[in-house]
This record gives C-alpha cells, structure tokens and sequence, in this order.
C-alpha cells in the first residue's frame, strides 16, 4: 500500500498542477478576452481624450513656430513708420521702397513682399512696380476685399503673379493712418509647396493626418501624397465636430476644440486657429487604433501563457517562502517606520527651536538697536549744536568732536547691524525693481553733510532718466550708502569723490572713486569678509564695524549683482555694484 500511495501522490500532484494550469490560463484568457473588448473603447477615447488632442495642441505649437512669422513680419510691415511715412509723403523715391522689401525677403526667407497704395494703386514689388491695380480687374479684387476689411489681416492663397504665377498663400495685412486712415496694404508670402513640405514632416513626425479648411468649409491645404488620396480626400464637413466649429463661428465666438469619430471610423480633432481664420483638422485613421488592439491582445496571451508555466513550476516553493520573507520584511519596515516618526517629530522640534531662536535673536537686535538708535541721534544732535558754536574753547571742542564722531561711528555700526539682521533672515531681494539713478542721487544727497565735514566734493556722473533694476529700494540704497560713504571716510580732507552710472547691455553700474589711503593686496583679498578690519583707517578718526562692505557683498548676491574693487595703496581705491537691469 505505501508504494501504491507513493504512485498516487505524484499523479495526484501532475493533475492538481493540470487543472490549477487550466484555471490559470482560462483565467487570463477570459480576463484578455473581455480586456480586448474593453480596451477597443477605452482606446479609442483615450485617443480622443488625450492623444489627438496633445497631438492637435504640438502641431498647433508647430504651426505658431512655422506659419506665423510671416503674420508677424506682415504685422511689422504695416505698422513700420518707415512705411508710413513714406505713404504720406507721396511715395517718392520708389526705389526706397522696393529696397526695403527686398531686404524683408532676404532677411525672413519669403518668397515675395509686395506693398499697395491706397493713393496710387501701384504695387509695389521686391523687383519694382509691377503693375497698378484696378478695381474691375479679377485678379486684384483681393486688395478691395482688405480695403473693406474689419480686422487687421487676411490670409488667402492665390497666383503670384512675381514668381510665374505660382500658387502662394498671401497675409495681407492693412496700413492705417494715425486716424485710422487707410494707407494700403502689405504683407508676405510662402509658396503651397513650401506650407505642404511642413505639413508632410507634420505628418511624418506626429503619424497624423493633417488637413486646413477656411470658415466657409473649403478645404485649403492637406498633407496627403497625390497617390495616397485615389482622386478623393477625405470631406469633413458634414461631420458634427466640424459643424460645430462653423456654428461657432458663424455666432462669431471662440470655438473649443472637439475630438469625435467620423463616418468612416477615423478619429479626428478639429479646432479653429484664429490666428490663420483656419480650422485644422488632425485625423487618425481606425486601422491604427485596430492594429493597436490587436498588438495589445497579443501581448496579452503572451504574458498569460508565460506567468501561468511560471506560476506552475514555481507555486509550491517561491510563495511559502515569500511570504516569510514578506513577514519578516514587514516586521523590519515597522520597526523602522518607528524609528523614523520618531526621528522626524526629534528633527521638526529641533528645527521649532530653532526658528524660535532665530526669531528671539532678530527680536532682540532690532530692541536693542531701536533703544540705541535714540540716544545716539540726541548725542550727535547736541554734539553738532556745540560745534555750531562760533568760538568754544579748543579744549571743548575737540572733545565735543571726538564724541560727534564716536557717535556717528556708532550709529554707522548699529545700522549695519540691524540691516544685516534682517538681510540674513530674507531668502530674495531681487523680486521688486527700482529706480537705480534716483537712489544714488539720494544717496549722495543723504551723505552730502559728511562730506561736507570734510571739505569733501562729490562730483556725480548720473545721466538723466530711468535705470530700473532688481532689488528693493531700501537694500539698493543701504549698498550705494555704504560704498559712498567708505570712499568719503578714506578720502582726506579737501579730496574729491567721483560717482558715475554706466549702463551696459547686460548691467547697470555705479562707480564710486576716491583718491584716499588705498588698500593694499592683503586688505583687498580679506575685503568682503565679516567683521573684518583693514589696516586702512579712516582720515578723521570715523569708526569702522567691519560689516558694511560685508553688508555690501550679501545684498548684491541677494539681488543677482555683483560688487568688486580696485585699488592702490596710497592712490586711493574704486567700487564698482554692478546691478541687473529690470
């Protein structure tokens, strides 16, 4: 009996593994079965939904970056002054005029440029004038059609009569007078073959059909071979999504783009390009959409016949031994996922601590500075009363003078600190814009009475104008202060101090020159750092922090600028801020 049962158990097993195959593989056959079935419409919508829609919107993309520079350069003609201009002058010289549209051809690749005048009715060509147009002739009906015109431009495609009558789509675009006076009419024009060689790499790089029809449903331009259309081309305009484009328009709104089946099965997105008053159709044929499908099941049977042999050989050993592995795996995650809760409320109470601490540091500079601030302002308010005094005594007002200074340094310092407080505690500075030549003027202004002090002249360089940059007002103006008054603190007495503002084509400079003490190469390689004293000194005994060129060098980092110095010892020094223009 054990060797019948050892028999047994081996056929029992072979046939437990027949059926689990055929519930297996019966399983995915249905399941890709009734997803074949399902994915014919989800497909197709996603196709609709999403596809042809994105494709629509890079063609449309491509076509802004393809066709509507020569609407743009239209543009540019009819409201060239040049051009008008010289319409009002009465057209003399027309050998001006055809030089310039030669030169427009050349420069943008046109194929023509022409120009009609309302006065004359000449046209005007790159060649010459090649003719004057008249009302009753066919060919030139174009030119009153624009004449009557609302809007500013038309395109159209017709003969052009320059380049051996080839067929050219035209932008005619309209010349009005200061009164809205009709002047005449320009424009530019691309040849057919040109427009469809885009539309044919439109085609060969989206795998889409594309087709251009105007308003009044004519079909204009399609990136079909002559031997793939078999004498007919597709007619959508009996399709509803095509109807509603036109009901739009004819109500004269925006229309929406719209993605549906047409009566052929091919799926296709329409929309109105107001820019050329087309509407472009993108059309993908069914038997994509089929082959797609039919990709997709067989991928599917596939992967079930695959998964299900895989399943078999390996059921009774692999899913044992991964679900402890899962289990112990999920036991690890846990006890990391504790770890890391409990690291991350450790990280965000430390980080709570310290914001607070950096909130009570500010707190604290700015009470500190504020309750400075006052008696330092009385202290060199009553310093400067008792040097107004004509005649005190030489004892007397040398201290009066030495505490003026002390006080002024003092205060120099305070407000350095303050604004570098408050700088570091800010992430940008360069999201407002303001007037760089105003604010060195009031800058100098501000520091014209130390100067004087000193018998000091500051001669300005400033030209006359707007200069908008980057950065606040206030941190533009503590960089400027700064700069000048260093110069004016290392300048001797009776010196000159020169402040120039440059524009370039990429920056705003201002130089600030003095003819004072110098740095030497060891001072100017420590120049930037903080709290950093130079063995420079002031002229007049003025005091020095060492954080304003600091303060100098982290407000032009915060506002994309640049600070920079040149300088020899006993020549005297220049600082250049340069600032990015708004």
């Amino acid at each position: 009996m054990p060797g019948r049962d050892s028999e047994i158990a081996p056929l029992h097993r072979r046939g437990m593994l027949f059926r689990l195959g055929l519930l297996l593989f019966g399983g995915f056959f249905l399941t890709s079965a009734i997803s074949y079935l399902v994915s014919r419409q989800s497909i197709r919508q996603s196709i609709l939904e999403a596809e042809l829609p994105l494709s629509s919107d890079n063609i449309y993309s491509e076509i802004q970056r393809d066709l509507f520079e020569p609407i743009l350069i239209s543009s540019l003609m009819a409201n060239d002054t040049f051009v008008r201009e010289w319409l009002k002058d009465g057209e003399r010289d027309p050998a001006r005029i055809v030089r310039y549209l030669g030169q427009i051809q050349d420069r943008y690749g046109m194929i023509t440029s022409f120009l009609v005048s309302e006065a004359t009715r000449k046209y005007y060509h790159s060649t010459g004038v090649l003719k004057t147009i008249r009302e009753e002739e066919p060919a030139d009906a174009w030119f009153f059609r624009v004449r009557k015109m609302e809007t500013d431009y038309e395109i159209n495609v017709d003969p052009d009569m320059a380049n051996r009558d080839a067929m050219t789509i035209f932008i005619n675009y309209r010349i009005l007078g200061a009164d809205d006076q009709f002047l005449g009419a320009t424009g530019v024009g691309l040849t057919v073959n040109a427009v469809k060689e885009l539309m044919r790499d439109y085609r060969s790089r989206f795998n889409r059909d594309i087709y251009f029809y105007d308003r009044d449903g004519n079909l204009v331009l399609h990136s079909l071979e002559p031997d793939e259309t078999d004498g007919a081309l597709a007619d959508h305009r009996p399709e509803e999504g095509f109807g509603r484009i036109l009901s739009r328009l004819k109500e004269g709104g925006l229309p929406e783009a719209v993605s549906a089946v047409s009566r052929s099965g091919s799926l296709a997105n329409y929309r109105y390009i107001p820019e050329l008053d087309w509407i472009l159709v993108v059309e993908q044929a069914s038997d994509r959409t089929r082959a797609i499908l039919v990709r997709s099941f067989s991928l599917n049977l596939i992967v079930c016949l695959v998964i299900s042999l895989l399943v078999l050989g390996i059921i009774r050993y692999t899913v044992l031994r991964y679900q402890r592995r899962l289990e112990s795996r999920n036991v690890q995650l846990m006890e990391q996922k504790t770890q890391m809760e409990h690291q991350a409320a450790e990280l965000a109470a430390a980080n709570a601590k310290l914001d607070a601490l950096h909130r009570e540091k500010d707190d604290f500079i700015g009470v500190v500075v504020h309750d400075l601030k006052n008696p330092l302002n009385a202290v060199i308010g009553l310093s400067e009363s008792l040097l107004a005094v004509e005649t005190p005594p030489a004892e007397q007002r040398a201290i009066v003078s030495d505490i003026h200074v002390s006080a002024l340094g003092m205060l120099d310092q305070v407000n350095s600190l303050l604004h570098l407080s408050e700088l570091e505690s800010r992430a940008d500075l360069a999201a407002s814009t303001c007037d760089l030549a105003d604010i060195t003027r009031r800058a100098v202004a501000y520091l014209q009475h130390a100067a004087l002090r000193k018998k000091i002249i500051i001669d300005c360089d400033i030209p006359a104008g707007r200069f908008p940059v980057w950065g606040g007002e206030k941190w533009v103006l503590s960089a400027v202060g700064n700069i000048l008054s260093n110069a004016i603190k290392f300048s001797p007495l009776t010196a000159r101090v020169s402040v120039r503002l440059t524009v370039k084509e990429d920056r705003i400079t201002v130089d600030v020159s003095d003819r004072g003490v110098g740095l030497s190469p060891a001072d100017q390689a420590r120049l930037f750092r903080k709290f950093e004293r130079l063995s420079s000194r002031p002229t007049a005994g003025e005091g020095s922090s060492g954080l304003g060129l600091y303060l100098v060098h982290q407000i032009m980092v915060k506002v994309d600028g640049r600070v920079t110095c040149c300088s020899r010892l006993g020549e005297g020094s220049t600082f250049r801020l340069e600032f990015r223009p708004a």
